[in-house]
């Protein structure tokens, strides 16, 4: 890539915040002659648990310097519950990423507490302590973390996860991503049981030394996938799912992202990179990466309705799915979810919903499309001059649940994101069990039963989200232009609801349910939701 392709990488991207690359001839006031230094933790935190704070450290090979201190304040209500200095002694650091997590005991089920981080660095003889980051124009504020009374809802067999983050393979001119290694701890402390790893196409086939050039060997490629096979003989109970989100093209010719879970093949895809200049077109088109992904992996269409800026429509030819790619013979599925309840997601409920009336046998699944960022988001606002926070899109705000008979891995989540055997949910769960009329059939969302069910139905939220409000058993008619509510139960009722209901219907339809809960208790204040997989209803066994 020529310094004149590189000029499109000025549009803003939710993820930590690569700082130190500026066009030629061209001033940054955020570049520093020193290594990016992020503090970062879970928003939440199990009970029982303590809490990993990770300091992470980029560039330190352009920029060596030495870790001199990391102290830690912990503060509830403006009074401090913790303080203390966590490094025994200075680490030098030269390496391109580096990692420490420092473990908390902090007592579980008081709320919200606020965590300021002070790093101090040693660089060319000359001491410098930063709170949080060091990122100019960034706020600095202390990272804000709920500690829970109650795990997350959930029922045995049933494991949440995000299925749509990027990590450290993820690394350009504008944004790099979280290590896999500390991911997994801080996942699990917000109490995930897996994500997927879903990093960009065309950072894929980066050079491993230099992201402004691409390899024919894919070394970068390799080594992500001989990382995930690394953890998945290590890890106990936690799944790393590997997938690639592929830069593809969509029905009328715009860029799309298509994310591939349980893929080990990789596929080209840089039609929105900016690697070539004012040349936008992917390499493939939606049905031709549905014919060449791997065998058994499983196929969703990224944030499928989420509105794409002006420059990034102008500049990377970017687009939104079209209904018809939606059809397409292969996809699985679409990301219902991208971080918050938005337009994006009310516009794609609306296309999914559409489809399943079609007789489109179309998934859902949550994500947040976070790159590290479990805290709150730093990301470039204006380019080479501000940082811009927030807390939307941070990991695992938004999960996608799935039912594993026996040990969560890597083949068993792909199973269940392929099957339809999930939900999704910020906060309350929903188990839907079927039998069919004649005694035949029976399975959780995504399976298929006899014309008439009887449904066994189990909601589960907690303190942490509110009690449940509302519960609606829905129905759709294929060739019908919307779904009708069968059953509707709604008022406080508690914590956990249990419900058995018996549907009758005579033609080709599917059942999902939808749960809320109140906003009135809740930790945040805000409601509380949990939508599972249709059960596809057939008139014939």
């Amino acid at each position: 890539m020529t310094h004149s392709l590189q000029e499109l990488w000025f549009l803003p991207l939710l993820l930590y915040a690569e700082t130190h690359y500026r066009f030629r001839y061209f001033l940054s006031f955020l570049s520093k002659s020193e290594p990016e230094l992020i503090a970062d933790a879970p928003h939440r935190l199990e009970p029982n648990r303590r809490l990993p704070v990770l300091i992470l450290v980029k560039d330190a090979h352009l920029f060596p310097c030495t870790l001199k201190q990391v102290s830690i304040e912990v503060r509830q209500d403006q009074r401090i519950i913790q303080q203390g200095d966590h490094l025994d002694q200075p680490i030098e650091l030269d390496q391109k990423f580096f990692w420490h997590i420092i473990y908390l005991d902090l007592p579980s089920g008081c709320g919200w507490v606020q965590l300021d981080i002070r790093m101090t660095l040693d660089l060319n003889g000359k001491s410098k302590s930063y709170h949080n980051d060091n990122h100019r124009t960034s706020t600095h504020q202390p990272l804000r973390v709920f500690l829970a009374k109650d795990p997350l809802p959930r029922f045995p067999d049933l494991h949440l996860g995000d299925p749509h983050t990027h990590s450290n393979f993820t690394d350009d001119q504008v944004e790099f991503g979280v290590p896999l290694a500390p991911a997994c701890e801080l996942a699990r402390a917000l109490g995930l049981s897996y994500f997927c790893v879903t990093d960009h196409s065309y950072d894929l086939d980066d050079h491993v030394h230099s992201y402004l050039t691409n390899d024919p060997d894919l070394e970068k490629w390799q080594t992500f996938q001989s990382e995930v096979d690394r953890l998945g003989s290590e890890l106990r109970d936690f799944a790393v799912v590997r997938g690639e989100e592929v830069s593809c093209r969509n029905s009328v010719g715009r860029n799309v992202h298509l994310l591939l879970f349980g893929q080990r093949k990789y596929i080209h895809g840089s039609g929105d990179s900016a690697e070539r200049w004012l040349q936008t077109r992917s390499e493939y088109s939606v049905p031709e990466v549905l014919r060449l992904k791997s065998g058994g992996s499983a196929a969703y269409a990224a944030h499928a309705k989420e509105p794409v800026p002006f420059l990034q429509r102008l500049l990377l030819g970017r687009g939104i799915w079209t209904d018809q790619d939606l059809g397409e013979d292969g996809m699985t599925g679409l990301q219902l979810l991208n971080g918050m309840l938005d337009n994006g997601f009310r516009e794609g409920y609306r296309s999914w919903v559409k489809q399943l009336l079609k007789g489109k046998r179309l998934l859902a699944i949550a994500g947040n499309d976070a790159h590290g960022n479990f805290n709150r988001a730093r990301q470039i606002g204006i380019p080479f001059i501000a940082i811009r926070e927030g807390v939307h899109q941070i990991f695992g705000r938004m999960r996608t649940g799935v039912f594993v008979n026996g040990t969560v891995s890597e083949e068993t989540v792909t199973k269940a994101l392929q099957s339809g055997n999930s939900i999704v949910t910020d906060g309350p769960v929903v188990r839907a069990s079927v039998r069919g009329s004649s005694g035949h059939g029976s399975g959780f969302g995504g399976s298929a039963t006899a014309g008439g069910i009887d449904l066994d139905l189990e909601v589960h939220s907690s303190p942490e989200f509110g009690e449940i409000t509302s519960i609606h058993i829905m129905i759709g008619k294929t060739g019908d232009t919307s779904e009708r509510t069968a059953f509707r139960f709604e008022g406080k009722q508690g914590f956990i609801s249990q419900r058995q209901v018996s549907l009758r219907e005579a033609a080709a339809s599917y059942v999902r349910i939808e749960a809320w809960t109140s906003e009135d208790n809740s930790f945040d204040r805000q409601p509380h939701f949990c939508f599972t997989n249709p059960i596809w209803v057939s008139e014939h066994m």
